[in-house]
């Protein structure tokens, strides 16, 4: 097979590229730190020879109030990249978001993921909607909670920490995106089943690395005391990894590359 990755050197764009290659498929990457926008992604396809593209190109930060970026790289591009695979007639497989379920849309993030699975449903038959739930894994992205509390003495948690997540081990994603590209449904969820608190997950982290947590009452702009799997879509049938277990390979990784 080959296919194309958009967002190929982000955090699940490396991992998934990664584990593609090890199973024998041709990679094309692209991704805007290497030169490649995936809006031109149609010069790619117009040559022929690709089975699938799989998007994960985005503003990736419920938090990011920049909404002319939002609107450019979430929703133009994504109907560039949508366009072009209905033109080609090649497979779109898309990240798509928990927080496009209406109950957890909280900002221009989450707007711009609905827009996309709406978008797709009318003008892109051809594609399939991954929803991602509170992805982490080892080397987490810069901004993320799991980063923060690997690399600070202190952290708050805000809500006193009591905002529940289904927190969505990186290995269980890749699993889900591949699945993906053979799946004849339209939109579908990526989701550990096993529901925590963000301070039973700092909590976790702090046993392999002592970082203390202050809990505050405060709640932050854009944020959401509680992040729902939309039941009504299909989940991927995944042995999905506990966050406690997660957490541990995150530590273990660490180690091994000092």
């Amino acid at each position: 097979m080959k296919i194309i990755v958009t967002g190929s050197e982000g955090f699940i764009g490396k991992a998934l590229c990664r584990e593609l290659r090890n199973r024998g498929v041709e990679v094309v990457a692209i991704d805007r730190v290497c030169g490649t926008e995936a809006a031109d992604i149609w010069h790619v396809l117009k040559d022929g020879g690709i089975d699938a593209v799989i998007h994960l190109a985005a503003q990736t930060s419920v938090f990011n109030d920049d909404r002319e970026q939002i609107l450019s790289d979430n929703i133009d591009a994504f109907v560039k990249v949508a366009d072009a695979c209905t033109a080609y007639g090649v497979r779109l497989v898309y990240a798509s978001s928990s927080t496009a379920n209406p109950c957890n849309t909280t900002s221009m993030y989450g707007i711009s993921k609905h827009f996309d699975e709406q978008y797709a449903s009318i003008y892109c038959k051809n594609a399939i909607g991954v929803r991602l739930h509170n992805v982490y894994g080892p080397e987490p992205r810069k901004g993320t909670l799991l980063n923060i509390l690997m690399n600070s003495e202190k952290v708050t948690l805000y809500n006193g920490g009591l905002n529940t997540r289904c927190f969505t081990y990186i290995d269980d994603v890749v699993e889900g995106l591949i699945y993906a590209i053979g799946c004849g449904r339209k939109l579908i969820n990526i989701a550990n089943p096993q529901i925590c608190t963000v301070k039973e997950f700092a909590e976790e982290v702090s046993k392999h690395n002592g970082v203390r947590l202050d809990c505050i009452g405060e709640k932050r702009r854009f944020d959401n005391p509680c992040q729902e799997v939309d039941g009504s879509f299909f989940c991927v049938p995944l042995n999905y990894t506990p966050f406690s277990v997660g957490i541990t390979k995150v530590f273990d990784y660490a180690e091994e590359e000092r």
